[in-house]
């Protein structure tokens, strides 16, 4: 990989935009890549817009924001309209087309629209696992990064978590090797 790798993740406030972005720079960094993440907030709370961004590389990174996205994910239809910017001829885009109704604006980008939250309601009996449905999406897309370090970084993120619920990590990682299976990149 020559550069780094910019990801964004956005959403609603509480849909785990900055866990999925955490994990994501968490297993690069547990197989040897450089990586950052950075949340950015405005005045929102839950419920507001709220974004973050990934870089992952071979070499330090310099700076931890940018201006435009190899991946980016939307997890909201709000995410969607505040995004734009970012996005660059050739971005690799996913949106949960639960949330996110109105393709017009990126349909050009050839998003992969995934209802996570129904298959995560139907499939899993745990509507709150969208979002776990969307990073094993997503790990199609990202390069240099195992299923395994994946999962190695969600059993660090969620490890207090686990301890208080173990059933939680199986159903994280079904939910994970769900959305693994749904796009091929």
């Amino acid at each position: 990989m020559l550069g780094t790798y910019n990801i964004i993740v956005s959403g609603e406030g509480g849909q785990g935009v900055l866990s999925i972005a955490e994990i994501i720079a968490y297993a690069a960094w547990l197989q040897g890549r450089q990586a950052v993440c950075v949340p950015y907030f405005s005045t929102e709370k839950r419920g507001g817009v709220s974004t973050a961004f990934a870089q992952i590389g071979d070499r330090p990174i310099s700076f931890p924001k940018f201006r435009r996205a190899d991946l980016w994910v939307a997890l909201s239809q709000r995410a969607v309209d505040r995004i734009g910017p970012y996005l660059r001829e050739g971005t690799t885009v996913i949106v949960n087309s639960h949330l996110v109704g109105d393709l017009s604006s990126i349909e050009s980008y050839g998003p992969h629209a995934i209802d996570a939250t129904a298959l995560a309601t139907e499939r899993l009996k745990k509507p709150r696992t969208f979002n776990m449905i969307i990073l094993g999406a997503m790990l199609r897309f990202v390069p240099g990064i195992t299923e395994e370090g994946f999962a190695a970084a969600l059993d660090k993120q969620f490890a207090a978590q686990y301890g208080r619920d173990p059933e939680l990590r199986d159903l994280n990682r079904q939910a994970l090797d769900l959305g693994y299976g749904l796009l091929s990149s």
